[in-house]
This record gives structure tokens, C-alpha cells and sequence, in this order.
């Protein structure tokens, strides 16, 4: 299955990929398209882009930046106006850094916001976002 990446002020994005290639390939997964976005309307036109495409979005970055522009209030501004629940959005915990990832499900489509140090974004694949993507799409 593929799935797409979008980097949203994203620093170490080589090694982010990197990172994140090796946790797909795990799981059977595969990035599609790699993109990135610097402001919250490019982040929206590319997720809508990402959804026509594919199920399962992965956004690196802008976690650690507070404000209008940073990615946990953009998505929480953007998800006000969906059928989105506090029960669709799970944190993910984040051992070596401070900044929580998020999954967020809506029906069949996904996006998994992962900070921007691969060291993080690696330790948190963790068991029960391994099991989730497993489950919510079907992976052996």
C-alpha cells in the first residue's frame, strides 16, 4: 500500500525520510508522493491532494511551533469543520523529546503527525501505532 508524506516546517527532513521509509517498509507500506508545505493553506491544499490519492498521510514537523501556524493548532482549526471527534484523535507518546505525535482517523483516511528528529519519529512506531495502521488498513 502506498501513503503519502507531506514535511510542514520541517527541519532534517533527509533523515526524517529516511526514518520513516524504514518503519513503512516494516509494515509494507511505501511512500507515494513527498512533498512540502511552509504555511497552514499549502498544508490543507496538499493534504486534500494526499486524500484523492491515498488513505494514509504522514505529516514530519511543526509539532515543536506554537501559534497559528503550528501543526497541532492548523489541524485542530481545520478539523473544527468535520465530522471529526475527540475519539477519532489519538496521542502518541513521545519518549525522547516533548512534543506528542498525533493519529487521526476519519473513516477509511489517516494522517500520523510525527515530529521532525528521526530519533523521535522512530521511537514512536511504537506497538500500538504498528497495531493501528495494521488494523485500520489491513496489513499482515
Amino acid at each position: 500500500m502506498k501513503c503519502d508524506l507531506i514535511f510542514y516546517l520541517a527541519r532534517r527532513t533527509s533523515y526524517c525520510e529516511k526514518a520513516l521509509k524504514k518503519q513503512l517498509e516494516e509494515l509494507g507500506l511505501e511512500l507515494n508522493i513527498v512533498t512540502a508545505s511552509t504555511t497552514p493553506l499549502m498544508l490543507g491544499e496538499k493534504l486534500v491532494t494526499s486524500f484523492g490519492r491515498c488513505n494514509l498521510v504522514f505529516i514530519i514537523g511543526g509539532l515543536g511551533f506554537s501559534g497559528k501556524s503550528g501543526l497541532s493548532d492548523v489541524l485542530s482549526k481545520a478539523l473544527s469543520a468535520t465530522k471529526v471527534t475527540a475519539s477519532d484523535i489519538k496521542k502518541l507518546k513521545n519518549n525522547l523529546g516533548k512534543q506528542y505525535g498525533y493519529v487521526i482517523r476519519q473513516g477509511k483516511q489517516m494522517i500520523v503527525a510525527l515530529p521532525d528528529k528521526p530519533e523521535e519519529l522512530s521511537d514512536m512506531f511504537s506497538p500500538a501505532l504498528v497495531n493501528c495502521l495494521k488494523t485500520s488498513f489491513d496489513l499482515t
